[in-house]
């Protein structure tokens, strides 16, 4: 889509993660006895939307749709493809928000920045930075279950073998002091 300049237009960003979308491979990795940490992204992706703002409300319907759904947290690194399904489930309300944004603009009169032709690449813009999301998710779990895969290696390789019990009673103690002073004796 073209840039906006008008004042009454405005630029809408759209971050790549959601906060319930975030938070669900920490609930997962919590109940796996992981603790989340945080991870500095070194190259990290923002996805940028513009248009006018008089057809954010048909953009707004479209983004509910992708957004308001149960997600499953299943073990596996899965939400690129229930992000994908979201993108099919709401082929509807994406079509009934492009009408609706491409009336609202020929209502408007003549403006060449953004035309009703801007409108379909828009939405499906909107489609593929939801997928996005869902695939960097899926990459951030994935890295999280690596990481909790590699701490269970290390712990397998220098945990103690065997059980290992040791008394402290008074009859140990002083077993062990006769023990010690017989060899210092007898050497």
């Amino acid at each position: 889509p073209k840039g906006i300049k008008h004042g009454t237009d405005f630029r809408m960003t759209l971050l790549t993660s959601g906060l319930s979308l975030a938070l669900a491979p920490i609930f997962s990795l919590q109940a796996a006895g992981e603790s989340a940490i945080a991870i500095k992204n070194d190259a990290p992706e923002t996805w940028v939307v513009e248009y006018p703002q008089s057809i954010s409300p048909f953009i707004q319907d479209y983004r509910r749709c992708l957004n308001v759904v149960d997600r499953r947290v299943t073990g596996m690194p899965d939400f690129e493809v229930q992000h994908r399904a979201d993108v099919v489930r709401c082929e509807k309300v994406s079509g009934e928000a492009q009408a609706g944004a491409t009336r609202v603009l020929a209502n408007r009169g003549s403006y060449d920045e953004y035309t009703a032709d801007d409108i379909a690449p828009t939405f499906e813009h909107i489609g593929r930075i939801h997928i996005a999301r869902g695939a960097d998710l899926d990459k951030q779990f994935a890295m999280r279950l690596q990481g909790a895969e590699r701490a269970q290696g290390e712990y397998e390789r220098t945990r103690p073998k065997g059980l290992v019990i040791e008394l402290r009673d008074a009859s140990v103690v002083k077993a062990r002091a006769e023990v010690a002073g017989q060899k210092d004796g007898s050497e």
